[in-house]
């Protein structure tokens, strides 16, 4: 509710403001827009978060019962092990720039009031351009409406900090099953070693570590039981594509429209900054520089994982091609030959519908807004 009526309040001022009919008024404008844009994300992704949260706490439920137990072999342990790194490095990283953003936003009118305590003639400032029928910078209404303006910077980058970091995680984790479960099939069917497949190749290598560990049953297993053991094996791999799918799927209903919403802001958020921080800053003021930062970072982050979706799903139809099939029976051989098909058409996360997301979608993004920005670059020179 706080975000709602504050962003109301910037867009009434920000059409005050363009009945000036200057250049300077459009100028301010210019600079009202990123915070415009980025209430308006916090608002869309906060929105499902709450009225959704049994969908979350499902998300959660689930990908943790995924994860293995026991003992993994080096390859796997590998893939978890670079997959949780990644996102300690993403998490943390992006924190701290919406922490640093934060603060050089949200500290230029509290620098004021201390060069007016120590006995300076300097101006009152706010962080954010409000519009309120009195004089906001009369005493009383000042420090009520800089706390106020503080608190609404907080809750709108953390709201913003909630939805990306849980985009990030559940898409890292459902890529990293993907990835498990890649292994899995490649190693699904046992090919002894030959003059053909000789043990340095991927396949060679799952035979011997398979000969070292199941050594009986390779000498004494006929080729019913092979059948079933493979047939069993199978079913719980399906079971889990199936899952992971449908997961995917609940991340896009979750995110789908605050994607949309990102997506189309982004490229004005993008130019805008772009345009402050060339205009409007001086080359040693940080506000709008590190507003661009944020932004470009955010942006990319959704879309790399999003990337990776579309990578670790389509890498299910290039484990089974790779495995031993070709040494199971007819029976198996036309189970994954239906799961191939299947694992052919990519997962993914799209914007709505409309685009899916993707590190093609991050260069469209930089493309869009640089030429907004050459637009208003070259409006503004004549």
């Amino acid at each position: 509710m706080n975000l709602f009526v504050v962003t109301w309040l910037e867009l009434i001022k920000m059409v005050q403001t363009a009945r000036g009919g200057k250049f300077q008024d459009a100028v301010e404008i210019f600079r009202m827009m990123p915070c415009v844009g980025y209430l308006l994300l916090a608002m869309a992704k906060s929105y499902k978060i709450v009225y959704h949260r049994s969908v979350y706490e499902n998300l959660v439920d689930e990908l943790r019962s995924m994860w293995p137990r026991g003992e993994v072999s080096d390859e796997e342990h590998l893939i978890v092990n670079t997959a949780l790194t990644q996102l300690n490095y993403v998490v943390q990283g992006y924190y701290w720039c919406n922490n640093a953003l934060l603060v050089i936003f949200l500290s230029p009118p509290f620098v004021e009031i201390i060069k007016i305590m120590s006995g300076e003639e300097v101006p009152l400032i706010l962080p954010f351009f409000y519009w309120f029928p009195f004089d906001e910078f009369k005493r009383g209404y000042y420090e009520v409406i800089l706390i106020a303006q503080t608190w609404h910077g907080l809750i709108t980058i953390w709201f913003m900090l909630c939805g990306d970091l849980l985009f990030c995680i559940f898409l890292s984790h459902i890529t990293t099953q993907f990835d498990l479960l890649a292994v899995r099939i490649r190693r699904l069917v046992y090919v002894p070693l030959d003059k053909q497949l000789i043990d340095t190749y991927p396949l060679g290598e799952y035979s011997t570590a398979y000969v070292r560990k199941n050594k009986e049953s390779i000498d004494t297993f006929s080729e019913q039981e092979w059948e079933q053991k493979h047939q069993s094996e199978l079913a719980n791999i399906i079971v889990r594509h199936r899952a992971l799918v449908r997961l995917s799927g609940d991340v896009e209903d979750m995110f789908s429209f605050a994607l949309l919403v990102n997506f189309f802001n982004s490229s004005i958020i993008i130019c805008f900054c772009g345009f402050c921080c060339v205009i409007v800053e001086k080359w040693n003021e940080m506000v709008y520089k590190s507003f661009l930062t944020t932004a470009l970072s955010q942006t990319w982050l959704l879309c790399w994982y999003g990337q990776r979706l579309l990578e670790s799903s389509e890498g299910v139809s290039d484990a089974i091609y790779d495995s031993g099939w070709y040494k199971s029976t007819q029976k198996i051989k036309s189970s994954l030959l239906i799961m191939l098909h299947r694992a052919q058409k990519n997962v993914h996360v799209t914007t709505y519908g409309f685009s899916i997301i993707s590190l093609a979608s991050y260069t469209t993004i930089i493309k869009t807004s640089w030429s907004y920005f050459t637009l208003l670059l070259n409006i503004y020179k004549k």
